[in-house]
């Protein structure tokens, strides 16, 4: 029984091609996840620089703290942001989650 498993096992070995070819494929499985990973990331990273770069003057919005307030100023880094009459708050850019209602012209 033993010498039936031993030539299974050196079978397997030489159809995948050794030791070196065992090692190969959870290297390629890493690497494709790895990459797939870093390819969502890097495309949210893009949709999110499109939505701040998108914000508007009248947009409302919703910042990173939970607080909504339309858009009254934007700055280079921030937005002036109204979120009560006559309340106006100054947001970083990096601080607003999702735009609520974009401003229809």
């Amino acid at each position: 029984m033993l010498e039936n498993f031993l030539v299974l096992a050196e079978a397997n070995t030489a159809s995948t091609g050794g030791a070196f070819g065992q090692m190969l494929i959870p290297f390629l499985l890493i690497g494709a996840m790895m990459f797939f990973m870093f390819r969502s990331q890097k495309k949210e990273a893009k949709r999110r620089q499109e939505m701040l770069d998108g914000i508007r003057t009248g947009d409302k919005i919703l910042t990173m703290g939970g607080i909504h307030g339309v858009v009254k100023t934007v700055n280079e880094d921030t937005y002036i942001v109204e979120i009560a009459e006559k309340v106006k708050v100054e947001v970083s850019k990096t601080g607003v989650n999702n735009i609520t209602k974009k401003e229809s012209k």
